[in-house]
């Protein structure tokens, strides 16, 4: 049984910008991914009450406060080896454009971005059950979403567990919280590394003042972790 997770991000900056973020687990080493991840952020004294989000990672106001940026850091650095060389369990791909209509480029990309990561379905009695668990949004028409998933379920050989599941994020979502985690520290390279604006006229003096170049270095850093991700770019 394969399972999939889905979450999207954007940038305060440039409203426009859309990104999606799949994530592809096998059932048989969903188990320990979980009960690891969820090990690591109880020993970050991380609350269970508070999902862990790629956009609390620089916050000092938002998730748990008490715990320090670089203490959450050293968390993310963990979870994402769990997904490194040799451990990588988990297959992500992630896809962005720019949107003035997020409902409809959801419903027109992540499909195509779910066939892109998904292999085939292996042979074997119960092998090719899929789920596909997507974090909740409100301009997104689930039985169109549940359509298209089904399409390309069935053109890989996959049986669709019920039906497309809309989850909403929390302590433990972990799938959806690797999706969430992945895709937000692509966004954050992807975005910052193109914003000429933020590179006109900065020295080399400020350079490692810019919070927002830490912010990339950072991200950076972290998601070189990851060693299975493909990257992709919609018109």
């Amino acid at each position: 049984m394969k399972f999939v997770f889905i979450d999207e991000t954007g940038d305060e900056k440039f409203k426009k910008y859309l990104g999606f973020c799949v994530a592809v687990v096998d059932s048989k080493s969903y188990p320990l991914l979980k009960t690891e991840a969820q090990k690591i952020l109880a020993q970050a004294e991380w609350r269970p009450d508070v999902e862990f989000k790629g956009a609390y990672l620089f916050s000092r106001t938002k998730g748990c406060e008490e715990i320090e940026i670089e203490h959450r850091m050293e968390a993310a650095r963990q979870l994402l080896e769990l997904n490194a060389q040799k451990n990588a369990r988990m297959k992500f791909a992630y896809g962005s454009l720019d949107s003035t209509a997020p409902g409809k480029d959801y419903l027109r990309l992540v499909p195509a971005l779910v066939d892109e990561v998904l292999p085939r379905a292996p042979k074997g009695a119960g092998k090719n059950v899929l789920t596909v668990v997507y974090d909740e949004r409100s301009d997104l028409n689930p039985a169109a979403f549940h359509r298209a998933i089904t399409e390309i379920a069935e053109n890989k050989g996959y049986v669709l567990f019920e039906t497309t599941v809309e989850g909403r994020s929390s302590f433990d979502t972990v799938g959806l919280m690797f999706a969430d985690l992945v895709g937000y520290l692509a966004a954050r390279v992807e975005v910052i590394s193109n914003d000429a604006e933020l590179f006109e006229g900065l020295t080399l003096e400020n350079y490692s003042e810019n919070g927002k170049i830490r912010k990339l270095e950072s991200s950076s850093e972290l998601i070189a972790n990851i060693k299975k991700l493909d990257l992709y770019r919609a018109a």
